[in-house]
């Protein structure tokens, strides 16, 4: 039987990269998957390519309560109920570093990137806080490397991906014994991983080879969906308050090892 057969997942942030890969995964593991997306191009692909599965798109904001409120109660009024939420929406900061900001950039800089991470990831779990306790659901949401270990992002990013491994901690303790709640920490991805627009960044550049990381391989978002699955499901049953760590070893080895850059 698929892992996730029966359940009704909320995903935010899941018309690319790793969003996309968990939402695919999970209609393939038996799911109904609602999507919160920001992109209306992004929303119009998903109906697209995945017609006639059960897939709903709401294009809305995570900064939004109101969008939040809106994919929740649309999921629940489809589907009957809500057993997962994946909070996945993020912004990157491409490793700007304090002194190089302004206080006024600073300033900007943090409210749009801890609106996103932080806030929204927050206003997501709320708006879904009840049906998941109906159904006894969980919680699991993408924290980064940068939840434990400094360098491979900026002051923004990381101290942002360091209050979600705290949010993961708190709402564990807080929503026992109805809702699970886990993080999934990747480190690097190949894919397109948005700057902020506040200080008129683009797409990250930062990348890596191989032999920067201690296992060697560059991991596809596809292959860090396993963990997903896991936390989703049964077999994740034992598991809350706790962040995987799924870095390929770039934690252990650390931001210099073999010349990241």
């Amino acid at each position: 039987m698929a892992a996730l057969a029966g359940k009704v997942a909320l995903v935010t942030g899941g018309g690319n990269g790793l969003g996309r890969a968990i939402v695919e995964r999970f209609l393939r593991e038996g799911a109904a998957v609602s999507v919160l997306e920001r992109s209306e191009k992004a929303a119009k692909e998903l109906i697209a390519d995945f017609s006639g599965q059960p897939i709903h798109v709401v294009v809305g904001d995570v900064r939004s309560p109101s969008d939040n409120h809106t994919a929740a109660t649309e999921t629940v009024a489809m589907r009957g109920g809500l057993d997962i939420f994946i909070g996945n929406a993020g912004l990157y900061d491409n490793r700007v570093q304090l002194a190089d900001l302004s206080l006024d950039e600073l300033s900007v800089g943090f409210d749009e990137l801890f609106a996103v991470n932080v806030k929204g990831y927050m206003l997501g779990i709320r708006a879904a806080l009840e049906p998941l306790r109906a159904r006894r659901g969980c919680v699991v949401l993408t924290a980064s490397v940068s939840s434990h270990t400094a360098g491979f992002g900026g002051l923004l990013y990381v101290t942002s991906k360091h209050a979600v491994a705290g949010m993961v901690r708190q709402l564990a303790w807080e929503l026992a014994p109805d809702v699970r709640v886990n993080g999934v920490a990747p480190g690097y991805i190949p894919t397109s991983f948005s700057g902020l627009s506040s200080l008129g960044q683009g797409p990250s550049t930062t990348g890596l080879q191989p032999a920067t990381l201690p296992l060697g391989e560059i991991r596809t978002a596809e292959d860090y969906t396993d963990l997903y699955v896991l936390l989703a499901s049964n077999g994740g049953r034992v598991a809350t308050g706790a962040v995987f760590g799924a870095d390929g070893g770039l934690a252990v080895a650390g931001p210099a090892f073999k010349g990241w850059d």
